[in-house]
């Protein structure tokens, strides 16, 4: 069996954000040891050993899904095994501090269908409700955000995320991990949130979204339910520019 490995320190990207799970003092409230390294982070850190086997062609067409088990803080020295089958399916986990925080699966699906989700008008951010089962019912159409890639963007969030990989072109084409984020956005300005967590995303892979195209991130809900006393949202987004599909998927949160 063929293994990548990849390792990184982690960063806390969003400790300044406005989910103040990850800083310090809210985390620690809820049992943490400190502000957690965001989600889509940690997902961005696992795409590495994919992007290592298939390069060009896993931002292409590339599948991957990530479940997160536990936190992952600043400063601790992860380590990315990809385990490649003879199904060329990449088996992935990701570990700190001798903890399995996150696995997962990554592989190539050059059939998976371009769908786009149904786009709404934007949200109007300052009057959005709380997130509950009422403001977030299945179904919904969350409103779209419309927005600009610029290579400085891309730039700074690789920095965050320590990735130097030149496939990216020092921020030119989007990483992964920057268009996962957008899932983020959209449920965070669709609906008021508090502290919450990022527990799990299944994404395909499209096409690259380069330097200065627009694009705009689509979302619906697919479920919302409770489940250990937390409430869980699960939506259905697409990230598209001009009609053409980048990136498709499926983002699960824990947001009370």
């Amino acid at each position: 069996m063929t293994q990548f490995k990849y390792a990184v320190t982690a960063f806390n990207s969003s400790s300044e954000s406005d989910n103040r799970i990850h800083a310090d003092d809210v985390a620690s409230k809820f049992g943490f040891g400190g502000g957690l390294v965001a989600g889509v982070d940690v997902f961005a850190y696992m795409t590495r050993p994919a992007v290592e086997k298939w390069g060009a062609l896993f931002l292409d067409s590339g599948a991957m899904r990530a479940r997160f088990r536990n936190p992952v803080y600043d400063g601790d020295k992860v380590e990315v095994t990809g385990a490649l089958d003879a199904r060329e399916h990449m088996a992935l986990s990701l570990s700190a501090k001798d903890a399995a925080c996150a696995e997962g699966v990554a592989f190539i699906d050059a059939h998976s269908p371009e769908i786009l989700c149904r786009a709404a008008p934007p949200p109007w951010y300052p009057g959005a409700p709380k997130a509950s089962p009422e403001s977030l019912p299945k179904g919904h159409v969350l409103g779209t955000l419309q927005e600009f890639y610029m290579a400085e963007a891309g730039r700074h969030h690789l920095d965050d995320i320590r990735d130097d990989h030149p496939i990216y072109k020092r921020g030119r084409i989007a990483h992964p991990g920057f268009l996962l984020r957008r899932a983020n956005f959209v449920l965070a300005y669709n609906v008021k949130l508090g502290p919450w967590i990022h527990g799990e995303s299944d994404i395909r892979m499209h096409d690259m979204l380069e330097d200065g195209e627009p694009f705009e991130t689509r979302a619906a809900v697919l479920d919302n339910f409770e489940r250990g006393g937390h409430r869980i949202v699960v939506l259905e987004f697409s990230i598209s520019s001009q009609g053409r599909a980048i990136m498709t998927g499926r983002h699960t949160a824990i947001y009370e």
